[in-house]
């Protein structure tokens, strides 16, 4: 009787899930193009390059100048944290425009997910490019 219920759950959820009108079309994107060529990502990486070096500067002459041993380990604490919160804006940034990116493009091709190009052995539109163009 269990499997006989079970074997009608599953059939119910198939039809449920399965038979919704879904597009079944996906795209991939090759990741590590994406990452190279994206405007976006390539400003934002600069950029945070750039704030880091001047906290680097900020906080050596800071160091030079501490009194202790204890201040220069507090100068350091705060240099990293202060360091790890550009990261993580920028990785929050850049996640953001792929994210966007990969919604706009997914809506105009009308696709039903787009998934990591080395994640898929085969099948699914190349959207590489469109995904590109999108990161401005």
């Amino acid at each position: 009787m269990k499997k006989i219920i079970a074997g009608l759950m599953i059939a119910a959820s198939m039809l449920t899930f399965g038979c919704s009108g879904r597009n079944a079309e996906f795209g991939v994107v090759d990741m590590q193009k994406v990452e190279s060529e994206a405007v976006s990502i390539k400003t934002t990486r600069e950029d945070t390059i750039k704030k880091l070096k001047e906290m680097q500067a900020e906080a050596e002459t800071a160091l030079k100048a501490a009194k202790s041993e204890d201040e220069a380990k507090k100068l350091m604490g705060d240099f990293e944290a202060k360091a790890n919160l550009v990261k993580s804006e920028a990785q929050n940034k850049m996640k953001s425009s792929l994210d966007t990116a990969l919604n706009q493009v997914a809506k105009e091709k009308n696709l039903g997910a787009i998934l990591a190009k080395q994640a898929v052995p085969q099948g699914g539109k190349d959207v590489t490019a469109d995904v590109i163009a999108k990161m401005k």
